[in-house]
């Protein structure tokens, strides 16, 4: 049992991005690296920032790197403290977590059903961080209570949770410039999700 006491984020954003660390480590079945990185805007350098990073191995053919920001946001103290622990405390943490997120996502299902899509993704959004204060859901699996929302906000869901998967905004910024030159220099803005699923299909 973990028995340190949780530096919980307080702050809305920064526990949804705790959340998806979580998710990642219940995913993979291991605990993230802590690892500095740095920004290059016009020339300059920006930074340190803060990333929680899974490097690929037998299981996974890529690594996975999730942006915590700097060294001040709540969520780098959190994974700062994840890291510390043994695997098997945050291997525990990660599965109570998800069981709760499994509550959080019933209980939602009910409240934004009869909502437009504008004031659903706000409820959604602001749901996902009462993660860590739910009570546990039962077995029921998360791509099962999130196959009963409609289909866009199913979609922002998984976003929201899940991110970019590594290496996919290189590979959009490779579609964004072959379209450039094939409209003689106009930008077109990609269909990203459905660039995405092209990606996920290649890619495995």
């Amino acid at each position: 049992m973990v028995r340190s006491h949780v530096p919980i984020p307080s702050d809305p954003v920064e526990r949804i991005r705790a959340l998806r660390v979580m998710r990642e480590v219940y995913r993979r079945g291991e605990k993230p690296s802590l690892e500095v990185t740095y920004r290059t805007v016009n020339g300059s350098t920006c930074g340190p920032y803060y990333v929680a990073r899974w490097r690929r191995d037998s299981r996974f053919r890529h690594g996975r790197t999730l942006y915590l920001g700097k060294l001040k946001n709540e969520s780098v103290s959190f994974v700062e403290w994840l890291v510390s622990l043994d695997k098997e405390q945050v291997l525990e943490l990660a599965r109570h977590l998800m069981r709760n997120l499994r509550s959080v996502l019933k209980t939602l299902l009910t409240e934004v059903s009869s909502l437009s899509y504008k004031k659903a993704r706000r409820v959604l959004a602001r749901g996902l961080a009462m993660a860590f204060d739910a009570r546990p859901a039962n077995s029921t699996r998360i791509r099962d209570v999130l196959e009963e929302l409609p289909d866009r906000l199913e979609s922002f869901l998984i976003r929201t949770l899940g991110g970019w998967p590594a290496h996919y905004s290189s590979h959009l910024r490779k579609v964004i410039r072959s379209r450039r030159r094939s409209l003689d220099g106009k930008h077109e803005v990609p269909d990203v999700l459905l660039e995405l699923e092209r990606w996920k299909l290649r890619h495995g």
